[in-house]
């Protein structure tokens, strides 16, 4: 089965679906800036994600991410 692959058009958009638990897999499509790279690599890649380039755009993955548990 293939990943659900969704769509950010700004970082906190990127942020909001990662945090969600529901989203693996997130192509940030705008131009991101060096500075901006850094701020979602040291953000994201202290908690495992991985950060690939895909064609002009890159994808953020986080794996066995935990979900809150519901009380």
């Amino acid at each position: 089965m293939k990943q659900q692959l969704s769509t950010a058009t700004n970082y906190g958009e990127a942020c909001e679906m990662l945090r969600s638990g529901y989203v693996k897999h997130v192509r940030l499509n705008w131009n991101v800036g060096s500075d901006e790279f850094f701020r979602i690599a040291s953000d994201w890649c202290d908690t495992g994600a991985k950060i690939k380039k895909d064609g002009d755009s890159f994808i953020i993955s986080v794996k066995g991410f935990p979900i809150p548990r519901q009380h």
